[in-house]
């Protein structure tokens, strides 16, 4: 299998030096919005976003919730169109239109034919610069918010990472829960949207990116006709991004009646996306959870057989970021998990990885992103992170590049750079006691 990735990856770049399957075009229109876009001849479809710098990190202790909240609203009317066509006008095209909030962004984003792109700038803009929030809609969407967030409270899988980013990021906007509070979202109006949308929607902080079969500048002529903002009127702010306080070493045990099993979230504050360690990082983060042969599952689920659900995950922020490992076990073996979990940890940071080991994770990662390429929408995700975080787009060959030139050393070198005992943050969800 191991063999099969490699000649994949190789043949890929032996193809890729012929024509280059990451070029894009950018431009900054006059009132600050930059426009991505990357043309792919094989396709006839296109995925396209509006992304806007601008998620739960920039809530404040009054507010949580709302970008999330926000997002919902902006599918429930405008000036132009009722919540009922905005829900038909892409998907009687053949198209469709969603969104979703991270900590650090939100995104409107559509599938169409490439025929149909006019359609979905109009409509995307539509939201971002008409909504309306008719306060019928916004009292039923809270009601539907806070079910959501009851759905997170009732499912441990969940509510565990919500816990574990509290912990991790006290006293910060990065540890808030992206669906905000029940009894924050219960407060608000349509004021707290308005608000926040003039504080964080700027075009300045706009970002329209597109992959697919696209012409860039008749995509750039959409993008100024619908996305109309007249510059000289807008004084938009500096995003301010505050640094978490320092943590220390503590352990958060939460207890909820209805679980059978113990959620387990150890980890620790990492570095930024803009880090030169980051993919040093996304290896380590796979030699640890990269598939079924990773240590996690081999040395937890498989030796031991004590956790049916064990992985890790690694998030990259502006000027942070952390890395995770949660595993779901019953009571009685919730210490010996997280024993061996610090063991792994341990392992990583005392003894270097086998080159053959770190050999089979390059494979893996490399194939995961060039299979990830075939995908429209992971290439149009791609175009926009990148120039959110590092305000320029790296061509696939250098991260494969970047993948193929990470040595032993360096692996055990960042996990000594970010494992340190003092500040490894434990959050368990506790199963509840029998009688």
């Amino acid at each position: 299998m191991d063999m099969c990735r490699n000649l994949y990856v190789k043949k890929w770049q032996k193809n890729s030096k012929k024509k280059n399957n990451m070029s894009y075009k950018k431009t900054i229109l006059n009132n600050g919005i930059t426009v991505l876009s990357e043309h792919i001849e094989h396709v006839r479809s296109i995925s396209i976003g509006a992304w806007i710098n601008a998620g739960s990190r920039d809530e404040t202790v009054h507010n949580r919730g709302i970008a999330h909240f926000l997002e919902h609203m902006l599918f429930k009317g405008t000036e132009f169109r009722s919540k009922i066509e905005i829900a038909n006008y892409l998907e009687s095209l053949g198209g469709s239109i969603n969104a979703f909030t991270s900590k650090e962004y939100t995104c409107i984003y559509a599938r169409c034919l490439e025929e149909n792109l006019e359609q979905s700038v109009d409509l995307i803009s539509d939201l971002l610069l008409h909504s309306t929030f008719p306060d019928e809609e916004l009292q039923k969407e809270k009601e539907v918010v806070i079910d959501e967030i009851n759905d997170i409270q009732d499912t441990p899988g969940d509510l565990i990472f919500d816990l574990f980013y509290e912990n991790s990021f006290p006293n910060n906007s990065l540890g808030y829960p992206i669906v905000g509070y029940k009894e924050e979202v219960a407060r608000f109006e349509k004021t707290t949207c308005t608000a926040f949308m003039s504080q964080n929607y700027k075009p300045d902080r706009f970002i329209i990116s597109a992959s697919g079969y696209i012409d860039h500048q008749k995509l750039v002529r959409f993008v100024e006709k619908y996305f109309n903002y007249d510059r000289s009127t807008l004084t938009p702010p500096d995003r301010v991004l505050s640094s978490p306080p320092s943590i220390k070493k503590y352990k958060h045990v939460y207890t909820k009646n209805a679980n059978h099993q113990c959620h387990i979230c150890i980890g620790t504050r990492t570095f930024s996306y803009t880090d030169e360690d980051r993919y040093i990082l996304l290896t380590l983060n796979a030699i640890l959870s990269g598939g079924m042969s990773s240590r996690l599952f081999q040395n937890i689920r498989e030796k031991h057989g004590i956790s049916y659900d064990i992985g890790s995950f690694v998030d990259f922020f502006h000027n942070t970021g952390c890395i995770g490992i949660y595993a779901a076990t019953n009571s009685k073996n919730s210490k010996k998990s997280i024993e061996l979990i610090r063991k792994e940890i341990r392992s990583i940071m005392e003894k270097p990885v086998e080159k053959i080991e770190l050999e089979r994770i390059k494979a893996l990662l490399k194939s995961s992103i060039l299979i990830g390429l075939e995908s429209t929408s992971a290439r149009m995700n791609q175009l926009a992170k990148q120039y959110i975080y590092m305000k320029e787009i790296y061509p696939i060959d250098r991260l494969i590049s970047q993948i193929e030139n990470i040595k032993p050393a360096d692996i055990q070198r960042v996990a000594q750079r970010i494992f340190d005992k003092k500040n490894l943050v434990t959050t368990i969800l506790k199963a509840s006691e029998k009688k």
